[in-house]
């Protein structure tokens, strides 16, 4: 049995195919709350819009994944450790489906409680970017973290963007990804109407990714997503190691690890 499930739209004239997915994290729900409110009364005017419910089992036990990351599983030659689990399998799947799509739009939320939403899309998808309800861009995460969706689409030469609608728990963020997707849709002419740009976003460049080395890793603060860091703050301890922001960042999904090489931290830097 697939482990995702797919609704497709289709207009009356042609057009682009786009691909929106939402529960690539199961816990990450706004998306899909977004589609259940949406779908049943869309009707495109051009092209294809391909809906994908992303991990039914994550998404059904309430949980981020079952066995690993769905959102490092999008490799044309996944590691061993990555193919023969339930999440390998799926990405093997919907990339299929990746392959005849022109564009993505990735739906997400944040576990930190203080998050802000925002995009995470190179320069190629920053018109796409500026119709999101978000005040951040954040670009660059392809050369630290392969395997995600729009990573996929980007080296297939196409256009992928991820939206983080802000906190999982957060009221508002089914209300996000509602405005996110009828904006998408709209940018890529699949739907008519005007769609209005937001304005003064600030655009971030990743600049590192830290993960675990030396033992289990304890965040010191619940940092807020984008929070500004001090040159010499303290992050968190890895093992015994305490490890400090070496010079001026903000700071990105501040997590506890329990295990060796996981992704502890993101950090960026605001461009002018």
């Amino acid at each position: 049995m697939e482990n995702f499930r797919i609704v497709e739209k289709t207009g009356k004239e042609t057009g682009r195919t786009v691909v929106i997915m939402a529960g690539v994290h199961g816990n990450e729900i706004c998306g899909i709350n977004a589609f259940e409110k949406l779908l049943p009364e869309l009707k495109l005017d051009k092209g294809k819009a391909i809906f994908i419910y992303a991990n039914l089992e994550a998404i059904k036990q309430k949980k981020r994944f079952v066995e690993c990351n769905l959102n490092r599983c999008f490799l044309k030659k996944q590691p061993d450790e990555v193919k023969n689990t339930l999440e390998g399998k799926t990405a093997v799947q919907i990339m299929k489906i990746l392959d005849s799509a022109d564009i993505l739009l990735d739906i997400h939320a944040s576990n930190s409680v203080d998050s802000v939403p925002f995009v995470i899309g190179e320069e190629i998808t920053w018109k796409f970017a500026k119709v999101m309800p978000v005040k951040i861009v954040s670009f660059n995460w392809d050369e630290f973290e392969e395997g995600a969706t729009d990573a996929y689409m980007n080296n297939l030469g196409k256009i992928g963007l991820c939206v983080e609608c802000g906190y999982v728990n957060d009221p508002k963020g089914q209300e996000r990804a509602e405005t996110a997707i009828l904006n998408f849709l709209k940018k890529a002419e699949l739907l008519k109407g005007k769609v209005k740009e937001t304005k003064d976003q600030k655009f971030f460049k990743i600049t590192s990714l830290y993960k675990n080395k030396y033992g289990p890793f304890k965040k010191v603060n619940d940092f807020a997503d984008f929070g500004y860091l001090n040159e010499k703050t303290l992050i968190g301890h890895d093992g015994d190691k305490e490890v400090f922001a070496e010079k001026e960042y903000n700071i990105i999904f501040v997590r506890d690890r329990q295990d060796l090489g996981q992704e502890c931290f993101v950090l960026a830097k605001e461009q002018n």
